[in-house]
């Protein structure tokens, strides 16, 4: 039996071959500013949540409505803010909402200085009260485009 020669060369170590290790992929959570589910569906919830001043503000023409209808022929609008105190009283000109949120009133202070009034529907507080007009003025009536 002959031998192969052995080979004087010497063997070449075997390099690691890679290991493929599989990571989990990423929990990608959304930025909340840019979140899908931030934006409007186009649901009924969506709309009210969107509209939620336009409603609050047809509420109260309905209740204003009704108010001045029951008003003394000699006495106009007016609001008072809890946080004002019962003394100061707005004598109301007009009012107005910006969706979503915020609800306007436009009027007199005391009857003499100009001021707009601008509240979170969360956070109306005032009292509808029965004022006497400004500076020997006839009363005051407000009005919307609706029928008041």
């Amino acid at each position: 039996m002959t031998k192969s020669p052995k080979s004087k060369s010497k063997a070449k170590k075997a390099e690691p071959k890679p290991v493929k290790v599989e990571t989990p992929p990423a929990i990608m959570s959304p930025v909340p500013a840019i979140s899908e589910d931030l934006w409007p569906q186009e649901d009924a919830a969506d709309q009210a949540t969107l509209h939620a001043a336009e409603e609050v503000f047809n509420h109260l023409i309905a209740r204003v409505k009704d108010f001045q209808e029951n008003l003394p022929k000699d006495h106009e609008l007016g609001i008072q803010l809890a946080n004002f105190g019962a003394e100061r009283a707005v004598h109301v000109r007009g009012m107005g909402y910006r969706n979503p949120n915020i609800i306007e009133f436009y009027g007199l202070l005391d009857g003499r200085a100009q001021v707009a009034v601008l509240q979170h529907v969360s956070q109306l507080n005032f009292m509808l009260v029965a004022v006497p007009p400004v500076a020997e003025q006839p009363p005051y009536r407000i009005g919307f485009q609706a029928k008041i």
